[in-house]
């Protein structure tokens, strides 16, 4: 049986980027294509204990994949370096 799905993990940031504690952590924003500089489909994760998501029905040719952080004023992180996974 084929595998048409990717599942995206990631760890939880601990502290914003300037290196004060994390502390209003809203959710994740997961986004991918099939072009790495190019990720313009996304999923929302909007609770942060949530680490992983599978995308499914994902056609044939290689995926990449990366994720980001929010938090509760809407601010982003940046994106976390790019994954990739081929679909047969």
């Amino acid at each position: 049986m084929r595998s048409t799905s990717a599942t995206v993990r990631w760890r939880p940031p601990t502290t914003n980027t300037d290196g004060s504690p994390l502390t209003d952590l809203r959710g994740y924003e997961v986004v991918y294509g099939i072009d790495p500089s190019d990720l313009s489909r996304e999923v929302q994760v909007p609770n942060p204990a949530i680490l992983s998501v599978v995308i499914d029905d994902l056609p044939p040719g290689t995926w990449y994949f990366a994720a980001r952080a929010y938090n509760a004023r809407g601010f982003e992180s940046t994106l976390s370096n790019v994954a990739s996974k081929t679909i047969q």
